[in-house]
């Protein structure tokens, strides 16, 4: 039985906390265009290698809230 401190599970939180706003572009293709998975392939891509840049979260965000015929 492993024993977790409560520092330790604060730090587990703060790493949930931060991939789930890292991948919101993602989330958010994937509720938007469930029918469109090339689409949500391509937030997801760009999202997953470019996003810890501030321009590649941006670009897969846009590519995420823009219009499905785009």
């Amino acid at each position: 039985m492993t024993v977790t401190t409560q520092e330790e599970e604060g730090g587990a939180l703060f790493l949930k906390i931060i991939l789930f706003i890292y991948f919101i572009p993602s989330i958010i293709a994937l509720i938007r265009l469930p029918l469109i998975k090339f689409k949500f392939i391509t937030v997801l891509m760009i999202n997953t290698f470019l996003g810890w840049s501030i321009y590649g979260w941006w670009i897969a965000f846009y590519k995420a809230t823009a219009s499905a015929k785009g």
